[in-house]
């Protein structure tokens, strides 16, 4: 063997070497990849979660109210006004609202109407109006006044309503403008109580949750990549 083919073994030796081990480049990588691993979970997790919501219920998601119970002593029991159009900025697409009764054999209703319209109806029923609910009870403002004129389902002014016994729901497409909930029994006598519901659609929720979902996985399988193949080659193996 002549001095020049030691020196090639020699210097295949040192490339074998060298090509094993942590270099910094492959500590990078897979840090990076872990980092990257951690945004695709993410994302994955999202997505899953969007598309879960979007395909229960209709699509609707419980604003969570459904747990507080409600009972008054007066004819209505009233939600302050609110623009639904706004809330959440703009992502709410329908609202579905449910008053369900302490007692099922009640006769309720459930109506929704623009601020100043629910303002002619009750302006002279005593009512309350429920500013907050927690597990203690409501925070509500009463409002003196007598029996209504009119029961509730015969008024005019509804933007939805229903009526019936049992628990009852009304479903709205958001406009834009301000609007009041009112929860009552559906003659219009005193002691409505139960647990209103509201939830609601956001349109668009299927496409991000499935967008989010497929972007997930996809970067889940190339940052796994990225953490695999400097493993392999830090034992010397080919990736």
């Amino acid at each position: 063997m002549t001095a020049s083919d030691t020196k090639g073994l020699l210097k295949g030796a040192d490339v074998r070497t060298t090509a094993k081990g942590w270099t910094a480049g492959r500590v990078t990588t897979v840090v990076v990849g872990a980092f990257l691993a951690l945004v695709a979970l993410t994302l994955v997790g999202v997505g899953g979660t969007a598309v879960y919501y979007a395909s229960k219920d209709d699509g609707y998601i419980d604003l969570g109210t459904s747990k507080y119970a409600h009972r008054t002593d007066t004819y209505a029991m009233a939600s302050e006004s609110w623009r639904a159009d706004k809330e959440m900025a703009g992502l709410y697409d329908d609202l579905r609202i449910t008053f369900e009764p302490d007692r099922g054999s009640d006769a309720v209703f459930i109506g929704l109407a623009g601020k100043e319209q629910m303002r002619r109806y009750l302006d002279d029923v005593q009512h309350v109006t429920i500013h907050d609910s927690t597990d203690k009870g409501d925070s509500e403002s009463k409002h003196p006044g007598g029996t209504p004129k009119t029961p509730p389902a015969e008024a005019d002014g509804w933007i939805a309503k229903a009526s019936g016994q049992g628990a009852q729901t009304l479903d709205w497409s958001v406009t834009s403008g301000d609007v009041t909930a009112v929860a009552m029994k559906a003659d219009g006598s005193r002691g409505p109580s139960g647990h209103v519901t509201v939830a609601a659609k956001i349109g668009w929720l299927p496409w991000i949750g499935a967008a989010s979902l497929v972007a997930g996985l996809l970067l889940l399988v190339g940052s796994v990549l990225m953490i695999v193949r400097p493993l392999r080659r830090a034992r010397g193996r080919t990736a």
